[in-house]
């Protein structure tokens, strides 16, 4: 079963996952630029969505994923279901591209 990070990594080159993660994923990416992409990939990931918001909640000391989300940059402006999902994918991919771009200097170093 393919994970997000798969996805990611399968959709986007290391180049475009370090923009991703240096500049969000406002900036425009393949595959996170439309609501019909990015809400097709919320049906698709919507638990491991939902299971990293949790972690990070806790992580980060709010009481719920939602509080959580509401403090996420572009919140504000959601005024829809379409918006929503298409945030929490953001969410995913930047949070995914962050760990990468930590993980990947040690695995250059093992090369």
């Amino acid at each position: 079963m393919m994970t997000f990070q798969d996805w990611l990594k399968e959709t986007l080159d290391p180049d475009q996952i370090r923009d991703l993660a240096e500049h969000g994923a406002a900036a425009g990416f393949p595959g996170l630029t439309y609501y019909k992409e990015t809400n097709a990939l919320y049906d698709r990931f919507e638990d491991e969505i939902w299971q990293a918001l949790e972690d990070d909640a806790e992580a980060f000391g709010f009481k719920t994923p939602l509080e959580l989300i509401a403090s996420f940059n572009g919140a504000k402006d959601v005024h829809g279901d379409s918006q929503f999902r298409n945030l929490l994918v953001w969410y995913l991919a930047e949070r995914i591209a962050h760990l990468a771009e930590d993980i990947e200097p040690e695995e250059a170093e093992a090369e």
